[in-house]
């Protein structure tokens, strides 16, 4: 009876090392930000993704006004931001997947995070995070 005790709990601990492991096992990030294709993981709605790399946008978010590039590495410059000029921060990023566009912003307050379809032309993007409730509508060009 103690043999079978000493083999069961060596047993069980291994199974359950086993099932964690799975847990741990979360997908990669994208190696290159900007657009995917439905091979990459989009969500590949009937259509390609839409290349906005090197576009130039303006607009705002009703409480800010602003005016930038999204760049092909996946970063966003900003030209002007509040009529106060620009500024380039590596942690300003843009990413496409499937038909949305994920724009994120880093402020002192926290990162504003806008998501919507991804355009040419124009876009609306709801805000969550920091800018819950706000809608970002900007125009390229």
């Amino acid at each position: 009876m103690k043999t079978s005790r000493l083999l069961a709990l060596p047993a069980i601990a291994a199974a359950a090392v086993l099932t964690m492991t799975g847990c741990f096992q979360l997908p990669g990030a994208p190696t290159t930000p900007g657009t995917t294709t439905p091979a990459d993981g989009g969500s590949g709605g009937g259509g390609e993704s839409i290349d906005l790399a090197g576009t130039s946008w303006s607009g705002g978010d009703g409480g800010n006004t602003m005016s930038f590039t999204l760049n092909a590495d996946g970063t966003v410059d900003f030209s002007e931001w509040n009529e106060q000029g620009g500024f380039d921060v590596p942690e300003d990023t843009w990413v496409v997947s499937g038909s949305d566009i994920t724009i994120t912003i880093t402020t002192n307050e926290g990162d504003l995070v806008f998501t919507g379809p991804a355009a040419t032309g124009s876009m609306s993007l709801a805000g969550s995070g920091t800018a819950a409730g706000q809608t970002l509508d900007i125009t390229q060009g």
